[in-house]
């Protein structure tokens, strides 16, 4: 989670400022497919997502022109712009799966800036990001046909909406901190198609790509002829339906952080049979299984596991921590490598 992130921030102030926060704001519980507000409405609060995946929408003169233009997640602010400058909202904001959120009147701003200063300066570095990112995707769209940039400056979802927005044919292309290639996804007409993320693919290697906020490296995505895109495995799922699940899995990847094990711990068997009952994740089961039979005879570290198996993080983690829990496994430190399973 970024440092500048909303939830890191609050974890710095005094229990008398935490404790202003609680009064001067509001928990708003969501169902999907609700509307925040609309386009046109007074603009008389500012929100932060607690939990969920929302999207902006610029609202055409008819229905079928109302088209998402972005999304929202976790730590993400909204309407802070036509909030603070006292005009109208200029977007639409609706969630897409049930949500919450944290609403700061602006009516209370007095009290805020009275009881917790620190929480204007951290709108400031907010606003001082935003117009960064505005700046540098400008650049980039008006640059769309072959573009390219450091991933400290953009983030993939940017990059990536670009793209789409785009309609363009291509591949686009991430190189790490040691100038290894080690993300290639291929595009038709804005479309997702084929995708490998070090040794995942497909899906998966989508998932994994959106799971971290922040990746170190550069990427690029270039014209290309699509006879030739085809590393990776195929992805048939719509190119938006792709996003939102991506920012909903780095969202619970987010949750399950600090339950996550060291990645040099050991997986140790300790039953005869997996037992994969109806109350646990059904979706999880493939993982489960996969896991058992890899690990059945022999120890291996998380990391190694985890490198070898199709799967991202987000699943490989969750079925690990559910695992332990019920007794399928042991976790051992990672220097008990000679232990006989």
């Amino acid at each position: 989670m970024s440092k500048s992130d909303f939830f890191s921030f609050i974890t710095s102030l005094r229990p008398i400022e935490l404790k202003a926060i609680g009064e001067l704001s509001q928990t708003l519980h969501l169902e999907e497919g609700v509307t925040v507000y609309h386009a046109g409405d007074a603009a008389e609060a500012i929100y932060i997502i607690n939990r969920g995946t929302l999207e902006l929408v610029h609202e055409g003169s008819d229905f079928a022109s109302r088209t998402p233009v972005s999304y929202l997640s976790r730590g993400d602010m909204f309407g802070e712009t036509e909030t603070l400058s006292g005009v109208e909202r200029k977007t639409t904001i609706r969630t897409c799966e049930s949500a919450s959120v944290q609403c700061f009147k602006k009516k209370d701003f007095p009290d805020l800036l009275r009881r917790v200063p620190g929480f204007f300066f951290y709108l400031s570095q907010q606003l001082a990001s935003q117009i960064s990112k505005i700046t540098d995707l400008a650049f980039v769209q008006s640059h769309c046909l072959e573009l390219s940039g450091n991933l400290a400056n953009f983030d993939m979802v940017t990059v990536y909406q670009t793209i789409l927005n785009s309609a363009q044919t291509g591949e686009l292309s991430v190189v790490n901190e040691n100038k290894e290639t080690c993300a290639v996804f291929s595009f038709v007409e804005g479309q997702t198609k084929f995708g490998r993320y070090y040794h995942l693919t497909g899906v998966e290697a989508f998932w994994q790509l959106f799971l971290h906020e922040k990746l170190a490296g550069t990427f690029s995505f270039a014209i290309v002829d699509p006879v030739g895109m085809r590393d990776g495995e195929e992805i048939h799922r719509n190119p938006t339906d792709l996003l939102i699940t991506g920012l909903q899995y780095r969202d619970e990847f987010k949750g399950i952080m600090d339950e996550l094990p060291d990645p040099s711990s050991l997986l140790k068997r300790e039953r005869l049979n997996l037992e994969w009952t109806d109350g646990e994740d059904l979706a999880l089961r493939p993982v489960a299984e996969t896991i058992w039979q890899t690990c059945y005879s022999s120890m291996m570290t998380l990391e190694a596991l985890c490198q070898q198996l199709p799967f991202c993080e987000l699943k490989f983690f969750k079925t690990v921590i559910e695992l332990v829990r019920s007794g399928h496994f042991r976790l051992l430190p990672g220097h008990a490598a000679d232990v006989a399973v």
